[in-house]
């Protein structure tokens, strides 16, 4: 489908000309859609036009060249204080790494405002040499350059735990938590830290850390398909943890496919020898079944179930659901949807207080259980 927009050739040419600023305005709004390199220098000229270098330096921070984040270091030198913090925040919405000297340089300075936008940056930034900086600001006795370091550090935080990068990110939260920061923003913190200590048991891309008969589990979409629909189910089959836990949270969203079929998560169980099975606890995901604590292969009962008025409130029977998984010593809690579902304590101390996890598709005609988003924090 063709862009509705000149060619950039073109809108340079209009940059380029005495046209008036309305005209040069609407021409850099294109090319930030539609710039290419070699728009860079027709762009970097207006970033010392008062009344054009926002809209040059919009432009500059979309197109995708190392040219263009060069072009926006050099506005870092402006003394103007509206147009230097613009380049600050564009500078850490591209993640321009050679530009954190400068960067510290600023947030460190006496400039309150720009001090605050160079934090910002850094925190989006979040290389090594960027969270050094933050670390530092953390500690400064001024309250404004602290509070301001603080959401940065936050933000650096986040994005790091996006990145995989959970140590680096445990860090930087530790010290949130040594700062001297409003209530809220230590708060944040206190919730972030908790999804740091949160292991993604399932990358979205392959079985590693898993097994089972892969005729009937594969990977799409980021997501455990277990089943078929296509051909009958002739026996229950289990995706097993290679892993073991004993204390935990469990997290995971899980999807019958047109709400039919038959479906669960194992845990605390073990494979049983000779057999497809696993035998353990399982929180149920079938008609009638949601949210319920089933004994599988081992009292082959149901141990706790929810309120089925309350459940119906909830449950959304051919979408995705979320499942909570909470086993501290005998206690064992199941949320579905945010419903508490399950409150059940283990009464018999022979029952194994470890084992591991399991994704089920039961048995039957065929119907496919989704799993996806799987992610475990030990207690």
């Amino acid at each position: 489908m063709p862009t509705p927009f000149p060619p950039s050739a073109d809108l340079v040419a209009v940059l380029n000309s005495d046209a008036d600023t309305l005209k040069k305005a609407l021409a850099c709004q294109q090319l930030a859609v539609v710039g290419e390199p070699e728009c860079v220098p027709a762009l970097a000229k207006l970033l010392a036009d008062d009344k054009l270098a926002d809209y040059a330096r919009c432009a500059l921070e979309l197109i995708p060249a190392p040219a263009a984040g060069i072009a926006l270091q050099t506005g870092l030198a402006n003394p103007d204080g509206h147009r230097l913090t613009g380049v600050l925040d564009s500078l850490g919405v591209r993640r321009e790494l050679a530009s954190v000297p400068e960067l510290c340089r600023l947030a460190a300075g006496p400039d309150a405002l720009v001090a605050a936008e160079a934090l910002a940056a850094l925190g989006k930034i979040a290389s090594p040499e960027a969270l050094v900086c933050l670390l530092a600001a953390l500690k400064d006795p001024a309250d404004a350059r602290r509070l301001a370091a603080g959401h940065a550090a936050l933000a650096a935080a986040d994005i790091l735990l996006k990145q995989g990068d959970a140590k680096a990110a445990k860090d930087m939260l530790g010290s949130l938590a040594a700062a001297k920061l409003p209530p809220h923003l230590t708060a944040a913190a206190v919730a972030l830290a908790r999804r740091a200590a949160r292991l993604r048991i399932f990358d979205g891309k392959s079985l590693a850390g898993w097994e089972g008969d892969l005729k009937w589990f594969r990977v799409a979409d980021g997501t455990v398909v277990a089943g078929s629909m296509t051909q009958p189910i002739p026996q229950n089959e289990f995706l097993c943890s290679v892993a073991q836990y004993g204390n935990f949270e469990l997290r995971l969203k899980v999807r019958l496919i047109n709400g039919k079929g038959n479906g669960g998560v194992q845990f605390r169980s073990q494979r049983v020898p000779n057999s497809r099975e696993m035998a353990g606890y399982q929180a149920d995901m079938a008609t009638d079944y949601w949210g319920g604590l089933y004994d599988e292969s081992r009292r082959n009962a149901f141990l706790a179930k929810p309120d089925p008025v309350a459940l119906a409130k909830v449950l959304r029977p051919t979408d995705w659901n979320d499942y909570v998984i909470r086993c501290e010593g005998p206690r064992i809690r199941l949320w579905l949807n945010g419903l508490l579902t399950v409150d059940f304590t283990e009464a018999d101390p022979a029952v194994l207080p470890s084992g591991h996890l399991g994704l089920q598709i039961h048995s039957g005609a065929p119907s496919e259980s989704w799993y996806k988003d799987i992610e475990i924090e030990e207690l």
